[in-house]
């Protein structure tokens, strides 16, 4: 090479030495300790990773298990389902007061039903037809010249007449697994029982004694009759009470209102009549046992001294057997000493007449003469 090439590259030595590059071995040597630690903590991602996962699925489990427990309260009861179905048979199933544990949804699920709350259904099929607002406040509709069949309900009666008829019935639940498991609706149920118990008891009675006369024995009727329709057909329910309500049709109400007040006028002077009739009676009953009872006093009293008298001559009677003619003188002597006992004056008359004995008067049992002052004191008295 010239110098003038020399010159134009002065920079460019004119051997080039080659680095010597690391062999196989040397190479593998130098990269292992870096993937060693690269792994390690790789893998102490991962088993972090998964025991975090693994308490958090435990934590749920726990929390699944825990939702499982409920309270029963005193006045309720509760039926455990699997699936959609009642779990245990017959009294088993239901739960009482308490503290419970079923699996959770969607495995199980817990139907509480309260036992101790009263409920009531009102049938009105046989009643006015009135506005939500009127049945709150229990306002009957304004009097029409006619009736309307398709817009009243009512009741035929024994004898032909119509009348309306309601009945508020309340109840308590007393089979909750029937009440809530064997019917779609229980009180849907129990509103048409009650329908028809109105509808036979008014076919049985006739109009005056469903309004006002026989009431109680309408209601009685009405009353069988439900509890009659409930236990055919298992609804479950007890009866705790029964209003029953009947009216007759507004354009003949003023009719039946003075028909009730005349026979509500006439039974009452009835009763007083009786009344008195009564006390009469028994006033009359009283006087004649006062009577009797006088009389038996005063039987009695002559009895005991008829006895005694008896008793007394019983004594006498062998003294006058031995010498009546002495008994005799003895009685009258005797009779003769108490009489003078008695005897305030004494007075001897002779005899008017030749051969008439001289009389012997008595004064018996002489009032007191009065004094002046036995006088005043009498009138002080009085």
């Amino acid at each position: 090479m010239t110098d003038s090439k020399k010159n134009q590259f002065p920079d460019i030595p004119e051997k080039i030495e080659l680095q010597t590059l690391p062999t196989k071995n040397e190479s593998v040597d130098s990269v292992r300790p870096l993937e060693d630690s690269n792994t390690e903590a790789l893998v102490d991602a991962l088993s972090s990773s998964f025991k975090i996962i693994q308490g958090l699925m435990i934590g749920l489990v726990v929390l699944f298990l825990a939702s499982g427990f409920f309270t029963v309260e005193p006045n309720e009861v509760a039926v455990k389902l699997r699936f959609g179905k009642p779990v245990g048979t017959g009294e088993d199933r239901i739960l009482q007061q308490g503290l419970h544990w079923s699996p959770p949804s969607p495995i199980g699920e817990v139907v509480k039903i309260p036992i101790g709350e009263t409920r009531s259904v009102v049938a009105t099929n046989c009643w006015y037809a009135v506005t939500p607002e009127m049945e709150i406040t229990g306002e009957l509709p304004f009097s029409s010249s006619s009736f309307r069949p398709g817009v009243d309900g009512y009741a035929i009666t024994a004898d032909e007449n119509i009348i309306h008829v309601r009945a508020d019935a309340k109840y308590l639940i007393s089979e909750p697994v029937a009440f809530k498991f064997d019917f779609l609706d229980v009180e849907n149920l129990l509103r048409n029982a009650l329908n028809n118990a109105l509808l036979y008891a008014s076919a049985l009675t006739d109009a005056d004694d469903a309004l006002y006369r026989d009431r109680v024995g309408f209601k009685d009727r009405v009353r069988l009759r439900f509890l009659s329709n409930v236990r055919k057909a298992k609804l479950g329910i007890k009866l705790q009470s029964l209003d029953v309500r009947t009216f007759p049709p507004m354009f003949v109400k003023q009719a039946f209102d003075e028909v009730t007040q005349t026979e509500q006028a006439v039974s009452q002077m009835r009763n007083e009549a009786e009344g008195d009739a009564a006390q009469i009676l028994r006033r009359a009953q009283g006087q004649a046992q006062a009577i009797i009872n006088q009389g038996i006093s005063r039987s009695n009293l002559i009895t005991s001294r008829v006895i005694a008298d008896a008793s007394v001559f019983q004594q006498l009677k062998p003294h006058f057997e031995a010498n009546p003619d002495f008994f005799r003188s003895r009685l009258l002597i005797e009779s003769m000493g108490r009489i003078l006992t008695q005897a305030n004056d004494t007075w001897l008359l002779p005899g008017v007449g030749q051969g008439q004995s001289q009389e012997l008067r008595l004064q018996l049992n002489r009032e007191p003469t009065l004094t002046r002052g036995d006088n005043n004191q009498d009138a002080s008295d009085n």
